[in-house]
C-alpha cells in the first residue's frame, strides 16, 4: 500500500515538472518556414478579420476564398491553391450564387470552393464537423467563419476575457492539428481609436489568443473607399487604401500606405484621419489637445505636428482626403483641416 502511494505521488509530481529545451539545442532544430494562404499578408493560422456591419467584409472574404481555391492572387499577393471550407452562415445558397456570379468566380474552375450555411457550435460539434471535413479534403488551405457570433454556443460563465480566449483556445485546436489558416468574421465597436486593433468587439483575450487580425474601416458608410490594417505576429504589418468596385462587388487596392509614410508620419496620419469629422480650426497647441485625448502617450508638441502636417499636405490630400491649410490671424496661427467627402475629391 505503502509503495502504491509513493507510486501516485510520484507520478502527481511528474505531471508538475515542466518540459523544457535549452537554447543550444532549440537553434539546432529545425522547423518548417511558415506558410502562407496568402502570400505576405495571410499565414497559416488562427485570424481575425473584424469591420462594422455590412461594410463589406463578406465581399473580401469571398474574394479570398475563391483566389486560394483557384489558385488566383488577391491584389500583387499570390494565393496558395487548396480547398476552401466557407462557413456561410448568415446566408442562403441562392444569395452565394448571386455574390459568386457578381465577382465572376463562376468564370474559373471553383470546385475545390465548399460552402454550406449550417453548423453546429464550438461546443456542440464544431471541431469534429471541421475535421470530418478536413479528413475528406486533406489539401485544405483555408476555413473562413462568416460570422464568428454564429458560432458561439457556450454561455458567458465567467469574465468576458475567459469566454472569449476559452473559444480561441478551442478554435485553435483547428490550425494546431492541420497546416491552414482558419479566418473568422467579426465585428468592431462603435467607437474611435487611433489603433483598430483596439476597436475590435470583445475583451483582449479575442485579440490575444490569435495570429493575427484585419480591420476594415470606412470613413463614411457610404463612401467606396476603405482602409484594411492588417496586424499580424509572425508577418510585417500592413495598411492598405482600397476602393470597392460596385460592378465587380471587389475590393481594389488603390495603394499601401505603408509603402509611402514613415512611422512617425503614418501615426500623425491616422490619428488626425481618426478624430476629423468634417472641418476643424485652430492652433498647433489645440490641436495637439486634441490628438492627446485620443492618445495620452502621444507626447505630440505643436512645433512637430506643424513641421509634419506641412511636409505631408499632398499625402493627406491624396491618402485620407484632407486639405491642410495655414492662416495668420492676429497674434496667432490658425491650421484648419477639411474633410473632403467623395463628391468633393477631385481625381489626381
Amino acid at each position: 500500500m505503502y509503495e502504491q502511494q509513493n507510486i501516485i505521488n510520484q507520478t502527481q509530481a511528474d505531471r508538475k515538472i515542466f518540459t523544457t529545451i535549452d537554447g543550444n539545442t532549440l537553434m539546432l532544430q529545425e522547423f518548417e518556414p511558415l506558410q502562407f494562404a496568402v502570400d505576405k499578408i495571410l499565414p497559416h493560422g488562427l485570424f481575425i478579420m473584424a469591420g462594422s456591419g455590412k461594410i463589406g467584409k463578406s465581399w473580401l472574404a469571398l474574394d479570398i476564398g475563391t483566389d486560394v481555391a483557384t489558385g488566383g492572387s488577391l491584389w500583387d499577393f499570390c494565393a496558395e491553391q487548396g480547398d476552401v471550407l466557407y462557413l456561410a452562415l448568415e446566408d442562403y445558397y441562392r444569395r452565394l450564387q448571386s455574390r459568386l456570379t457578381k465577382i465572376e468566380a463562376d468564370n474559373a474552375d471553383i470546385s475545390r470552393f465548399h460552402l454550406t450555411t449550417a453548423s453546429l457550435g464550438i461546443s456542440t460539434g464544431l471541431l469534429e464537423q471541421t475535421h470530418n471535413f478536413l479528413s475528406e479534403h486533406p489539401d485544405t488551405k483555408l476555413i473562413i467563419i462568416d460570422t464568428l457570433e454564429r458560432i458561439r454556443d457556450a454561455e458567458l460563465d465567467r469574465s468576458m476575457y475567459s469566454y472569449d480566449y476559452r473559444d480561441m483556445t478551442s478554435l485553435r485546436e483547428i490550425t494546431d492539428n492541420h497546416n491552414l489558416t482558419l479566418l473568422l468574421i467579426h465585428h468592431t465597436r462603435k467607437m474611435q481609436d487611433p489603433d483598430p486593433v483596439n476597436t475590435i468587439s470583445g475583451s483582449t483575450g479575442l485579440v490575444g489568443a490569435v495570429d493575427g487580425v484585419f480591420i476594415l474601416e470606412k470613413e463614411k458608410r457610404t463612401d467606396n473607399q476603405a482602409r484594411l490594417t492588417i496586424a499580424n505576429r509572425d508577418t510585417e504589418g500592413f495598411c492598405f487604401r482600397l476602393e470597392f468596385d460596385p460592378d465587380k462587388c471587389k475590393w481594389l487596392l488603390v495603394r499601401n500606405i505603408a509603402e509611402v509614410i514613415d512611422e512617425e508620419d503614418a501615426l500623425l496620419c491616422l490619428l488626425v484621419d481618426t478624430f476629423l469629422q468634417d472641418t476643424w480650426s485652430g492652433t498647433a497647441t489645440e490641436l495637439c489637445d486634441e490628438l492627446n485625448k485620443i492618445d495620452d502617450n502621444l507626447g505630440v508638441n505643436p512645433l512637430t505636428v506643424t513641421k509634419q502636417l506641412k511636409n505631408n499636405m499632398t499625402l493627406f490630400k491624396k491618402e485620407f482626403n484632407i486639405d491642410i491649410s495655414f492662416d495668420r490671424r492676429r497674434d496667432s496661427r490658425v491650421i484648419t483641416l477639411t474633410r473632403q467627402r467623395p463628391a468633393d475629391c477631385v481625381t489626381v
